[in-house]
């Protein structure tokens, strides 16, 4: 029975006005759903996406300081979990954890788990990392708005490259030459890639905005960009 973690955020659950998309959220928990049902189990992590932004921004303006912007994007993040747990009803274990503690007592219970942060300082995608690694995943798969990973920031560079197999000695040199900033993780973020790294996770990264996208990942079929060593 392979265990699978998925990871998605903002770029999934949002429109571009900073409107839920209920409809693509629909289509991602029905996915989820028929996993579930097909006998794989599943950690679900969810990003703060949009919601930390517009928080984080105010709360710049207000002038606090870093470490409660990091409170206020990991509670957002619980929020989207919500949402998603609401959605996959009796499927999904009703509480979010808050900790790893809570992420082991919850997997136990055989529900479909899903969390968001657990703590300040620490992005969604090193929790997913996490997380795989500590349940002994079998897969990784992070949702994102792009079809693959580029050898570069596509929006400053022209020539960037889609790429279809990297290592995580690749991912974590591409990652590395991103800003991070609460709230602000464009793919992954260097703490998630030294997980990935350190324990040889099998991760896929694919475009979430096609929820066909999530069988063809967990199913081993070609779609986004594999990293692997």
């Amino acid at each position: 029975m392979k265990k699978i973690v998925i990871k998605f955020g903002g770029s999934v659950l949002y429109k571009e006005n900073m409107e839920l998309n209920v409809d693509r959220i629909r289509e991602i928990v029905d996915a989820i759903i028929v996993l579930h049902e097909d006998g794989y189990k599943l950690a679900i992590v969810v990003g703060g996406g949009k919601l930390a932004r517009v928080i984080i921004q105010a709360s710049d303006v207000l002038g606090h300081a870093a470490t409660f912007k990091d409170i206020l994007a990991v509670e957002s993040t619980r929020i989207h979990a919500l949402l998603v747990i609401a959605s996959l009803k009796n499927k999904a274990y009703l509480l979010v954890p808050r900790s790893f503690e809570d992420i082991g007592k919850a997997l136990s219970t055989g529900k479909i788990v899903v969390t968001g942060g657990l703590q300040p300082g620490q992005s969604t995608s090193a929790v997913a990392a996490l997380v795989a690694e500590y349940w002994g995943a079998d897969l990784l798969l992070n949702l994102t708005n792009v079809d693959k990973v580029f050898d570069k920031d596509p929006k400053k560079f022209p020539d960037a490259k889609e790429l279809d197999r990297i290592s995580a000695e690749e991912l974590l040199d591409i990652i590395s030459k991103q800003e991070e900033e609460p709230g602000k993780y464009a793919l992954f973020d260097k703490v998630g890639c030294e997980i990935i790294k350190r324990s040889r996770l099998k991760v896929v990264f694919a475009n979430g905005q096609d929820p066909s996208n999530i069988f063809k990942a967990v199913k081993g079929e070609s779609v986004g960009t594999l990293v692997s060593d």
